[in-house]
C-alpha cells in the first residue's frame, strides 16, 4: 500500500469511463425514438391528446440523449479521499461522508441470464450512479464496497449477493 500525507492509501486514484461502443445503442435508440415521435408531429400534423402524447415522447427521448452525451463526457475518479463523478452532472463524496452503497442487478430475462448492474452511492448531500457498462466497472465496485466496509458501512443483503456474482452473473 502507498503511504501519503500520513495515511494509507488503499488505492491510486483511478479514472473510469463509458466507452464509446457501450454508447452507440443508446444513441441509436434515442434517435430512433425521436424519429417515431417526431416524425409523426412533422408529417401528420396530428391534433389533441395525440400530439401531447407524441411531444412527451419526444421530450423523454431528448432527455434520454443528454443524458446519455453526458456519459459520453464523463468520468468517475476513484480517489484516496472520495469518489468524483466529473461530467456536466458531476458530483462528489468523500468516503467520511459515504451513506449509502447499493449494487443491484437488473434482469432481461426470465431465466436472469442477462441484464446489467446499477452502482448507487449516496453521500451527505450527493449521489453517484454508475451502470455496468463503465470500463472497470467490477474493479470500481469492489473498491467502493471495500472502502465502506473499511469504514462500517452496512451493506444490504443484495448488495452483498451482487458484489460475489461480479464475476459471470451478468451480461454487459
Amino acid at each position: 500500500m502507498e503511504e501519503r500525507r500520513g495515511t494509507i492509501s488503499h488505492f491510486l486514484t483511478r479514472s473510469f469511463r463509458y466507452p464509446p461502443r457501450a454508447l452507440i445503442a443508446d444513441y441509436a435508440r434515442g434517435a430512433a425514438g425521436l424519429a417515431c415521435t417526431l416524425g409523426p408531429i412533422a408529417l401528420v400534423q396530428p391534433t389533441g391528446a395525440v400530439i401531447w402524447v407524441l411531444g412527451a415522447g419526444a421530450a423523454f427521448f431528448l432527455l434520454y440523449l443528454a443524458r446519455t452525451a453526458f456519459s459520453s463526457v464523463s468520468s468517475i475518479d476513484l480517489e484516496e479521499t472520495g469518489i468524483r463523478a466529473s461530467g456536466p452532472l458531476g458530483a462528489v463524496i468523500r468516503w467520511e461522508d459515504l451513506r449509502l452503497v447499493r449494487l443491484k442487478y437488473f434482469t432481461t430475462r426470465s431465466d436472469r441470464a442477462a441484464g446489467w448492474m446499477q452502482l448507487d452511492l449516496r453521500g451527505a448531500r450527493q449521489r453517484i450512479g454508475v451502470d455496468s457498462r463503465l470500463e472497470g466497472f467490477a474493479e470500481l465496485a469492489r473498491a467502493v464496497a471495500g472502502e465502506a466496509r473499511r469504514r462500517g458501512l452496512e451493506l444490504d443483503e443484495a448488495t452483498r449477493a451482487n458484489l460475489g456474482a461480479l464475476d459471470g452473473a451478468h451480461a454487459d
